[in-house]
């Protein structure tokens, strides 16, 4: 769960960083401007983003890339990175069961107080 919990954290953390990106474009640029998926992963790894596009359409279905994948590289980036994140957040704070006392990671029984002290 920690780990489920630390990715949620890591994706809040890229949706405020595209925020701040597209705040830092909008004020220098007086024009707003959503960055895409697409447009993320073209700026960060563009030759990773051609190899996929050319892997699926040569070992796929070629119109694979024009009905699924170039409209998923369309939407915003801080939606799906928010919307993720806070899902995963959910998911790993969720409690299924309480763990028995005395275990790593649990809350330890009360101390039972003795009468010697008066």
């Amino acid at each position: 769960m920690i780990l489920v919990r630390a990715l949620g954290w890591l994706l809040l953390a890229l949706a405020v960083s595209v925020a701040v990106n597209d705040a830092l474009a909008w004020w220098a640029e007086s024009q707003l401007h959503f960055l895409t998926l697409g447009e993320l992963w073209g700026k960060l790894a563009p030759a990773s983003l051609a190899d996929t596009q050319r892997s699926v359409q040569r070992f796929a279905n070629p119109s694979l890339w024009q009905t699924i994948a170039r409209p998923v590289l369309g939407v915003p980036a801080i939606p799906v990175f928010l919307g993720i994140g806070l899902l995963l957040l959910w998911a790993g704070s969720r409690v299924i069961g309480r763990p028995d006392a005395g275990t790593i990671m649990s809350t330890r029984p009360p101390r039972r107080r003795r009468g010697g002290l008066r």
